[in-house]
């Protein structure tokens, strides 16, 4: 019985000694992945499109996403920038379908969010270069694009 009982614990001891170091391998590992996934992250970010201001229609509004950088999403009708209240009102924003509205979006030198939409609606649902359309919107502005 005695012998049983050293045995027992002499294989406990081992498992447990063995599971601590499995444990401490597999951490090493998840560790290393993850070094690999952000440095993955950061070059795919580095490489994302950066369109600079220079480049920029005067009348289109872009976005930036995390999968395509900064993209053309709407396109603006009669603008009108008020700076002292940092409001700008848009008749119209066209082809509005890749517009994220509780998203920041840029318009001009100007970082803008969208606070009312008077109007929204889908011209024609089976043609893809007629998007939706939102009328009498005013924006905040937020701040100054940098690039």
């Amino acid at each position: 019985m005695y012998t049983f009982l050293v045995v027992f614990t002499a294989a406990i001891i081992f498992l447990v000694v063995y599971g601590y170091l499995h444990l401490l391998l597999v951490k090493k590992k998840f560790a290393k992945a993850n070094k690999e996934d952000q440095k993955r992250r950061q070059e795919r970010l580095d490489n994302l499109p950066v369109i600079p201001l220079s480049e920029r229609d005067d009348e289109a509004i872009y976005q930036w996403s995390f999968h395509h950088g900064d993209r053309l999403v709407a396109r603006a009708v009669g603008p009108e920038i008020d700076e002292e209240s940092k409001k700008v009102r848009f008749t119209e924003i066209t082809d509005s379908d890749l517009l994220l509205l509780p998203d920041e979006c840029h318009f001009r030198k100007y970082k803008l969010e969208i606070d009312t939409v008077g109007d929204a609606k889908k011209t024609d649902t089976t043609n893809s270069e007629e998007g939706r359309i939102l009328r009498q919107v005013t924006a905040q502005i937020t701040g100054y694009v940098e690039h």
